[in-house]
């Protein structure tokens, strides 16, 4: 007989994680789902507040990354292309290798987003590069 567990997950009860570049935030992420060899899943929500820090260049990894927008305006920059602004309920997939960054696009509301990587246990496992200017 087998017994299947749901997983219940709220963001309230987890430790925010930030990335700050000389004292100003440009994210927090709260991780959802990690080492659970039931879904082969890393995810979790980053929000990037109003007045964020907005570096001049994303970030890369090797594995693919999607990103679900929740809430607010994205400002969504891929690799050298010129940005596209993402709505609530917009979805991009970004192959691995592909230097991005999502920017806050509003003056008035956080961005918040759903982050999805696909094959591994941890967010450990994600070896972000920072190009210069990152």
């Amino acid at each position: 007989m087998s017994v299947h567990n749901a997983l219940f997950v709220d963001p309230a009860d987890l430790p925010i994680e930030t990335r700050a570049v000389d004292g100003n935030t440009v994210v927090n992420w709260w991780t959802l789902l990690e080492n659970n060899n039931d879904t082969g899943v890393v995810m979790g929500i980053a929000e990037i507040p109003v007045g964020a820090h907005r570096p001049s260049r994303g970030h890369l990894h090797p594995q693919a990354e999607t990103y679900v927008i929740l809430s607010g305006v994205a400002e969504m920059h891929i690799n050298d292309e010129a940005p596209r602004v993402m709505q609530a309920n917009e979805v991009v997939h970004i192959p691995g290798g592909t230097e991005h960054i999502a920017l806050n696009g509003s003056s008035t509301e956080p961005l918040r987003l759903l982050y999805i990587f696909s094959g591994i246990r941890s967010f450990d496992d994600v070896k972000y590069e920072f190009p210069p200017g990152a």
